[in-house]
């Protein structure tokens, strides 16, 4: 049995992983830390978790993140997990990351991104010598070096979308890499469990708004893997926006074809890529389900459409923030880091309507 702890237990990311490995038959989680409601059960914080899982939320802290834990999950803003990471790994203790802290090989790939990032922006990275071993976590693209990995980066929300949805086409060299436009759309939890006045019910019900135009972190890590995917230099506008729902991201993007291809030649290259993928479903033509039919599973949707008359190929891409877009693909990352089969604990149908 493999004992997990979970670190930023509190939040909308760490809620999920609890609610994962709470039917997880090989994984029990031995503690909760956090940095806000400590000393409370988990179950007075959230409610629907009594009589299912009622540990007391401790105090994270040097002594306390690894104790009694052989995989410590780090349900934490950027810059909390390379805090850690050194003394676990030294331990024999394996860290999968849902921040930025370890989704880039190097330093000057990390440095790109927290020039993007708020929160980061100015600051060094405290384990650089960590970065050349850590895994990106998309199973889809690196299942192999996830199964040998001890430390994990967990991708972000969008950039799951974006890199599932674009991985084919930029891989099979049939679009512009020099041409896509990516249009994100994202219910409120994808800023988290912390209030803001932009995220006051008032600012948000019936508004949709733009943010970090082409300006947005996720676009680094999404540039970096379909150029390793393709060879070739990768540009993206990316434009996000958030609209009045809970959960869910739905990508479309739009690319330049470079030669003239059927949307039968395009929908085969997808199905081939994904052929077996557990969680990847790839649409028939003209069906565009989105958020409703992936809502409260791992799953994501892809639809495509050649545009003929423009010579584009257009890809939305639809999952659930909260599970494929967070706790569901770490969940599916530590299922390949300990040779579980990848299915266990994620079999959930989605939610609909």
């Amino acid at each position: 049995m493999v004992r997990a702890q979970i670190v930023g237990a509190t939040g909308y990311g760490g809620l999920g992983m609890t609610e994962l490995l709470l039917r997880h038959p090989e994984i029990t989680i031995t503690s909760l830390l956090a940095t806000q409601d400590t000393g409370k059960s988990i179950s007075a914080v959230y409610p629907h978790l009594r009589g299912f899982c009622d540990l007391v939320v401790q105090a994270a802290s040097p002594d306390s993140v690894g104790q009694d834990a052989d995989l410590v999950i780090f349900a934490t803003p950027d810059g909390v997990g390379q805090s850690y990471a050194r003394k676990l790994l030294d331990a024999g203790i394996k860290v999968i990351d849902y921040s930025g802290d370890f989704r880039f090989r190097s330093a000057a790939e990390y440095a790109r991104y927290a020039r993007r990032h708020p929160s980061v922006q100015g600051k060094g990275h405290q384990a650089e010598d960590l970065l050349p071993e850590s895994v990106y976590g998309v199973p889809e693209l690196y299942r192999e070096q996830i199964a040998g990995a001890r430390l994990v980066g967990n991708p972000g929300c969008f950039a799951v979308a974006m890199m599932l949805g674009l991985a084919p086409a930029v891989r099979a060299g049939i679009i512009d890499p020099g041409s896509i436009i990516c249009d994100g759309k994202t219910g409120i939890s994808g800023a988290g469990k912390k209030p803001s006045a932009t995220h006051h019910f008032p600012e948000r019900n019936e508004n949709v708004t733009p943010y970090r135009i082409a300006n947005h972190q996720h676009e680094v890590e999404v540039t970096v893997t379909l150029e390793q995917l393709s060879g070739e230099d990768v540009h993206i506008t990316f434009v996000p926006h958030l609209v009045p729902i809970t959960r869910g991201i739905i990508v479309t993007s739009y690319a330049q074809l470079r030669s003239e291809v059927s949307q039968a030649q395009v929908q085969g290259l997808y199905e081939e890529m994904y052929q077996g993928e557990p969680f990847v479903r790839v649409m028939p033509a003209g069906v565009a389900p989105g958020l409703g039919a992936v809502l409260g599973s791992n799953l994501c949707d892809i639809s495509l459409a050649v545009d003929e008359d423009n010579g584009r190929l257009v890809v939305a891409a639809s999952i659930d923030n909260l599970l494929k877009g967070q706790a569901g693909v770490a969940l599916q990352n530590i299922n390949i880091m300990h040779g579980f089969p990848e299915r266990l604990g994620l079999e959930r149908v989605p939610i609909y309507p």
